[in-house]
């Protein structure tokens, strides 16, 4: 075992006889264990209208952190779960207790467990490459650095294999597939499922499709020479485990045609759901930004219209069996009893935003509404009835969609006008800049702004946070000295926004890691006139 760190989840306590008794149509069964989120369980902030988990349908969340990216179930109880800081860890539903079995990896995307061993897909060195060659700290800024010969011909992001021992521990990671085409954070490697057989992957597409002469078209020869598969873009492939330990697999492509599937999943019978975020003018969505797609063997799904991979003029595109009212698609769920498919987005209407799951029946394909969660939604497990909704946000929701709809209230006592407002009342220190003024307060950042206009609040804020101790920084940040803990002024993988605005004010609040820190380096990089401006502080003075 890596650590033996216990983390202690929080959530509703809960019975198995209260889940036998939910209501809003047929009954979840009642597992063969309690759900035990910790002694110091706390609720979650729950709309008005919600009670208990026999009312609401909402059973209870353990907070595990890190950003969560992805999820798979080791046995009944044990579910592995990949974070943002490269972990892998395993989470215990039935004590409640998280134990990290494996760290310094990249962004792992997918999981899945097969034949004893747990399949990981991550970015390899994609990071590292972007700020060797570009200064780019920020792996999500990658992809409008990708044409470069270089960056190509070096860029590996894997499949990693470890050995599974009884205890869930890992060992004896092996690389099974590499020199997968990564562009920062995505499209990338993503996604991973199994049918008993066969490993499958989802891996996106960087090139667009209004160019036929793009990029990846006119150097495809190039990059392929570079021992890079330029076959493997916007594709779902497949592969069977090596026979013998320390083999490579032999991939081949099941079907193509897609912008950035994230995550997948295999029905009963054997068809694979993935829901691919789109562009806008989709040849196979009539304009929608998102689709939901049965996929099958062979099938060529629409995009890119021109690729290396681009189908004939005469292709048959396989149409999406939904269109999604929304964008930013993470997961799609193909449901145990065969029945209908649950999808995470963020939904998007005249009336409503929020990251969402989604219930669509086989043959009527119409979202019904099942979660609005607190992050985007990057795996949805299911046993005996209830669904596992993991979150970026580094909460497990356990939640019976059988019940009313289940929202959670994002509640936040700083995120409000009387918090800032007394913040500055009491001249805490503080740090002006030609953009936001920065104010700090009891493991607080206090961002203002006055006037505000619209770029103040589209543009990404980055925070760089130092810390006292360096083995305070996730392994894959030591190399860089600081954690990146960028976010934006409204919803992006989070339900509770950073920012708000009063009148012409502009606020946000971020709350400060726990450990120690010496200082920061916050700011904007403005689009459009390439303004920027920054504030630092130093704890130590």
């Amino acid at each position: 075992m890596v650590m033996g760190m216990k983390v202690l989840a929080f959530g509703v306590l809960l019975a198995a006889a209260f889940m036998a008794g939910c209501g809003g149509g047929a009954p979840a069964a009642a597992p063969a264990y309690t759900l035990v989120p910790g002694p110091t369980a706390t609720a979650l902030p729950m709309a008005a209208d919600a009670g208990p988990c026999h009312k609401s349908g909402y059973c209870a969340a353990f907070a595990v952190g890190g950003g969560l990216l992805a999820a798979a179930w080791l046995d009944d109880t044990r579910m592995y779960l990949g974070d943002m800081e490269g972990r892998i860890r395993l989470l215990d539903v039935a004590t409640g207790g998280v134990d990290v079995v494996a760290e310094g990896l990249s962004w792992p995307r997918g999981l899945t467990v097969l034949e004893g061993r747990l399949y990981v897909s991550e970015m390899g060195n994609t990071c590292e490459l972007l700020d060797e060659l570009f200064g780019e700290k920020d792996c999500w800024a990658g992809a409008k650095l990708i044409q470069n010969m270089e960056f190509l011909s070096r860029v590996n992001a894997r499949i990693l294999a470890y050995g599974i021992e009884e205890s869930g521990d890992l060992n004896d990671m092996r690389v099974v597939v590499d020199k997968i085409i990564a562009v920062g954070n995505s499209p990338a490697v993503n996604g991973l499922a199994n049918d008993g057989e066969y490993v499958y992957v989802s891996i996106g597409h960087p090139q667009s499709r209004i160019n036929p002469q793009g990029f990846f078209v006119v150097n495809a020869d190039e990059i392929a020479s570079y021992g890079r598969r330029t076959d493997l873009m916007g594709v779902i492939a497949r592969f069977r485990p090596p026979v013998r330990d320390g083999d490579g697999a032999e991939v081949e492509v099941y079907a193509s045609g897609f912008r950035n599937v994230y995550g997948i999943s295999i029905a009963p019978d054997g068809v694979i759901y993935a829901a691919d975020n789109d562009e806008s003018g989709g040849i196979t969505t009539g304009g929608q930004l998102e689709e939901l797609n049965a996929v099958v063997e062979g099938g060529f799904y629409g995009y890119p219209q021109y690729g290396t991979n681009a189908a004939p003029a005469d292709a048959k595109v396989i149409e999406p069996v939904a269109a999604l009212q929304g964008v930013a698609s993470t997961y799609a769920y193909a449901n145990a009893d065969g029945d209908g498919v649950y999808v995470g987005y963020l939904y998007t209407d005249d009336r409503e935003s929020g990251l969402v799951v989604d219930r669509f029946d086989y043959g009527v394909w119409q979202p019904r509404r099942v979660f609005n969660s607190d992050g985007y939604v990057t795996g949805i497990l299911e046993r005996q009835g209830l669904l596992y909704v993991v979150s970026y946000s580094g909460n497990v929701h356990v939640i019976n969609p059988s019940a009313a709809p289940v929202k959670i209230r994002p509640a936040s006592p700083f995120h409000n006008d009387d918090y800032v407002n007394g913040v500055i009342a009491k001249d805490v220190p503080s740090v002006k800049s030609s953009g936001y003024d920065v104010y700090i307060d009891e493991g607080r950042l206090i961002y203002h702004k006055q006037p505000c206009v619209t770029a103040d609040k589209e543009a990404r804020f980055y925070l760089h946070i130092f810390p006292v101790d360096p083995d305070d920084l996730p392994e894959a940040r030591k190399q860089y000295g600081f954690n990146n803990w960028g976010f934006y002024f409204l919803r992006r993988g989070q339900y509770l926004p950073m920012g708000w605005q009063s009148g012409d004010t502009c606020w946000a609040v971020r709350e400060l890691p726990e450990y120690a820190i010496a200082r920061i380096r916050t700011g904007q990089h403005i689009p459009g006139d390439g303004n920027v401006w920054q504030a630092e502080y130093d704890f130590r003075r």
